[in-house]
């Protein structure tokens, strides 16, 4: 049975031309952006590996998780393969956010709410307590955004292949953890650490989900045929490969 890759689902055909440009599977090059920053993000926020602040994480969040995944997703975009290009674009800009929450926008929060409490008269300790608490409720707030996008993407998947599928599954649970951990954290704005090391654990196999794909994509791509499963959910495009 010939596997079909999601670049190739949700490419329309078109006539065959003679031309010496040639658009690869940005699928392989964007996910593996994304998979690299769940990795990454999943074993500082399980816990397992201590990246300090995690100040240095930012850096791939910005590059690969974001600008690569972006221009990926302009890539996929061009070849008409719309909903990579959707999901593609959608997380490059979520890496980016959140390169940006972390760099700035956070600090910004927890300052303006630490001031605004000490100047009602808070001591310093409640203030800075009112500050975390405010980020941790701002968290909470642009994760619940994002849920909405995943759930979107999500039921569009199905369409897809099983691993795709996969992938989104596992990240709404991801995202529902850290949003219960975020909203429910203490007034002293400390989340709660066993929701949230299970959120690290799961992104984690989020990330094992999405190098697989990646690997799939360019294995599959490179031997011409389908060494890795990505078990197809939707027969049309196999039908219609077949055919051709």
């Amino acid at each position: 049975m010939t596997e079909v890759s999601l670049h190739d689902a949700q490419s329309p055909p078109v006539p065959t031309v003679t031309t010496t440009s040639h658009i690869g599977h940005a699928t392989a090059v964007g996910a593996a952006g994304f998979a690299w920053c769940s990795l990454i993000l999943g074993l500082h926020t399980a816990g397992i590996i201590d990246a300090a602040d995690g100040t240095i994480i930012l850096a791939g969040t910005f590059f690969y998780g974001g600008l690569v995944q972006l221009v990926a997703g302009f890539f996929a975009l061009a070849s008409g393969a719309t909903f990579a290009a959707a999901f593609l674009t959608a997380y490059g800009a979520f890496w980016l956010g959140y390169t940006v929450i972390e760099f700035w926008a956070a600090p910004h929060i927890a300052g303006a709410a630490a001031a605004a409490a000490k100047a009602s008269g808070a001591s310093a300790e409640a203030s800075a307590a009112a500050g975390g608490h405010a980020v941790m409720q701002s968290l909470g707030l642009f994760l619940i955004g994002w849920l909405v996008v995943t759930l979107v993407f999500g039921i569009a998947s199905l369409g897809t292949n099983a691993v795709i599928v996969s992938a989104f599954s596992l990240l709404t649970l991801t995202i529902v953890l850290l949003v219960t951990a975020y909203l429910g954290a203490s007034s002293a704005g400390v989340p709660s650490d066993s929701v949230l090391k299970t959120a690290g654990y799961v992104e984690i196999v989020l990330a094992a989900v999405a190098f697989y794909l990646v690997l799939a994509e360019l294995t599959n791509d490179i031997r011409g045929r389908a060494v890795l499963p990505l078990f197809a959910l939707n027969r049309a495009p196999q039908a219609a490969a077949q055919a051709a």
